[in-house]
């Protein structure tokens, strides 16, 4: 950018110099001179504007992406954070059947009634979970972070609904093979130990897209 100015402010000084050599009359010297830094000045201005301009329409057209983009993960995170709700409720749940059953406050019977209660909700929130897709309208790289998230939380409800499963089967009173409480707790654990998920961590992904989405500070 200043390569070119420097070499025309040269140009224009060398003009200047051979030209008050060359023309007798000081006033058309002046004129010529006048007209010359005018028009230089009215390209230059004209330069200038238009440069500025296409970087405001750049910074104004990146803004409306990002804000398109904050809309669009917006609505869809609202959906998906009703179903990591629903998730945790699910788990509280399956946590003070255990619970009631070791301090003997429920039977064998009573736990595997609410654990099968507790099933059929868990199957229709998995279901949910599973027609869950990333909004169509996000370009690659928050598509691919929200669908990488969507990957993680399916995972984890497949494990939330297999441990829910195996502890209901081991409750089953028709299928239980002694009536000492502390053994039968002890198969329900060991059915919850062996089947529960790995921990549900999304926070890289939401981390990029918090980034992604955040429209920068201009200096």
């Amino acid at each position: 950018m200043l390569l070119p100015i420097l070499i025309a402010v040269i140009v224009l000084a060398l003009m200047v110099l051979v030209l008050e050599k060359n023309i007798k009359s000081r006033m058309a010297f002046y004129a010529f001179c006048g007209s010359l830094l005018l028009a230089t000045s009215i390209v230059g201005y004209g330069y200038y504007s238009s440069t500025s301009n296409s970087y405001e329409e750049l910074d104004e057209s990146t803004i409306r992406h990002i804000t398109a983009q904050q809309l669009a993960f917006g609505e869809w995170y609202t959906n998906y954070k009703k179903k990591l709700d629903a998730i945790d409720y699910c788990w509280v749940s399956y946590h003070r059947i255990m619970k009631d059953f070791q301090n003997e406050d429920i039977s064998l019977r009573e736990a595997y009634n609410r654990l099968t209660q507790l099933e059929s909700n868990v199957v229709s929130l998995h279901n949910e979970i599973y027609q869950m897709t990333p909004p169509i309208s996000l370009d690659d790289a928050n598509y691919d972070l929200t669908s990488s998230i969507l990957k993680k939380t399916k995972a984890y409800s497949d494990g939330q609904l297999k441990t829910i499963r195996a502890t209901k089967m081991m409750a089953d009173p028709e299928k239980m093979l002694t009536e000492q409480h502390d053994v039968q707790m002890g198969y329900l654990k060991d059915a919850m130990l062996v089947n529960s998920p790995d921990m549900l961590f999304t926070a890289g992904e939401i981390n990029s897209l918090r980034k992604n989405l955040t429209i920068p500070e201009v200096n």
